[in-house]
């Protein structure tokens, strides 16, 4: 491996450290999940910034073949079958069965505090099997330079773990941090509100939502994911729609009261 790449990243290959000799095709994926970040700050403003957070981590990480992220909607299914959706806090009992159930070795948590104008964000990862603490780390600056706060939270986070990137992984992982970018923390709270419509099954709402964050982001590679995603699932919500209300002028010709359900737009959003 390149002397001059000593980046480590969160591939947590700790039970599993292949010999010196081995190459990087040998070596075992490690499988991380990212929880939503918990928001500390105490304003309702920010509540859902932390899927925003964890969204581009896990976006970012996953140009890094030794890791296997864990997609984050499957995260937040499985926490809405803990019924964790309306705190988003895990302690570390429930962050156990939340990895054995995703297959995650590794747990990565994430918090963020402010005091205006200056942002902390914190994060801790921890092994699924002991709920061990692996590491920790810290970043604090201004609130609106969200990114730059990302990047050295990442860096911090890796630097204390054993896989060292080479430069073609380095580059790659810079490529989809810039990739991803979205500078204005205006702009993340409204990305926010838009994933947390689509976890909720919001897609018509969550496509609304998400055309003004394209448009403040234009360039972003996680945002214009989310467009096309959201494009796929409201075009599918509405035919879903158009068969419910036939099922239900079907029901009134056969003298059966059949009231389509149609769902509001969710209040934790």
């Amino acid at each position: 491996m390149c002397h001059a790449s000593r980046i480590v990243v969160l591939s947590l290959v700790l039970a599993a450290a292949p010999t010196a000799g081995a190459t990087q095709q040998n070596q075992e994926r490690s499988v991380v999940a990212v929880v939503r970040f918990d928001n500390n700050t105490g304003d309702e403003r920010y509540e859902h910034l932390g899927r925003a957070m964890s969204s581009m981590m896990i976006s970012d990480l996953s140009v890094i073949e030794r890791i296997q992220l864990v997609e984050r909607e499957r995260i937040e299914e499985v926490m809405d079958e803990l019924d964790l959706q309306q705190s988003g806090r895990v302690d570390p009992e429930t962050a156990q069965s939340l990895g054995m159930i995703v297959g995650a070795q590794y747990m990565v948590f994430g918090a963020f505090v402010t005091v205006d104008p200056e942002m902390r964000l914190d994060t801790r990862i921890a092994r699924t099997e002991t709920t061990e603490i692996v590491t920790t780390a810290d970043v604090r600056g201004q609130g609106e330079s969200l990114f730059d706060l990302q990047q050295r939270l990442a860096e911090e986070l890796i630097s204390g773990l054993e896989l060292v990137l080479t430069e073609e992984e380095e580059a790659r992982l810079r490529e989809r941090q810039e990739a991803n970018r979205i500078d204005d923390l205006e702009t993340a709270l409204a990305f926010s509100e838009a994933l947390c419509l689509l976890d909720y099954g919001a897609y018509p709402e969550a496509f609304e939502a998400i055309q003004g964050v394209q448009r403040a982001a234009p360039g972003s590679l996680i945002v214009r994911a989310t467009v096309d995603l959201l494009r796929e699932r409201a075009a599918d919500d509405a035919r879903d729609r158009v068969t419910d209300a036939a099922r239900g002028r079907l029901g009134g010709l056969l003298g059966r009261n059949v009231t389509p359900q149609r769902r509001a737009r969710p209040a934790q959003c």
